[in-house]
């Protein structure tokens, strides 16, 4: 008995100080505004298209040119595609100084006067920076479109709170080249 509680005892002391806890993580788009520039319209924000690795709750790093892995201790709270979207409209509003930007097509209270569509590609920790590669598209009444493409790498380390700053930083900057092609 003595044999077994010692055995007991040592296993939750090993299994104690191997357990981590788990971090949670969210792109908070928190950029301050310096000069609002005053819009005319509505605008429609499609749910934005991400990488197939944000499919999953855990934080994912490039390991190689075709590789990626996902940290086990390190998650997104909640689906990036909608996050991202919603912090990208909060954004907006504050850019322009208007409520009259919505998630389209499902929010739409007025008539649009823009539409964007955003896709990124690439969204990733890679070699000691995190690579944002985007393309976007502004539609206007008449349908008619303009396509622009975007590419930041913010240095990082490989630690996931430094990956998600970097991230943070990244995202800032899109958010702003977006605003400002809507201008």
């Amino acid at each position: 008995m003595k044999k077994f509680l010692t055995l007991v005892v040592m296993i939750l002391l090993l299994t104690g100080c191997s357990i981590r806890s788990k971090s949670y993580y969210i792109l908070k788009g928190d950029k301050q505004i310096l000069q609002v520039h005053p819009f005319k319209g509505a605008i429609g924000i499609e749910k934005m298209t991400l990488p197939r690795y944000f499919n999953q709750s855990n934080l994912a790093l490039k390991a190689g040119d075709n590789k990626v892995v996902f940290l086990s201790k390190a998650h997104w709270v909640s689906d990036m595609d909608e996050d991202l979207t919603g912090v990208l409209i909060s954004y907006l509003k504050r850019y322009f100084n208007t409520t009259d930007i919505y998630l389209y097509p499902w929010d739409i209270r007025k008539n649009l006067t823009k539409k964007v569509a955003l896709k990124i590609e690439e969204f990733i920790y890679h070699d000691g920076a995190v690579v944002l590669d985007a393309s976007w598209e502004i539609t206007n009444l008449k349908g008619e479109g303009k396509a622009q493409f975007f590419h930041i790498s913010v240095p990082s380390k490989k630690e996931s709170d430094s990956v998600v700053k970097s991230m943070d930083k990244a995202f800032g900057k899109l958010e702003d080249a977006i605003a400002k092609s809507l201008e």
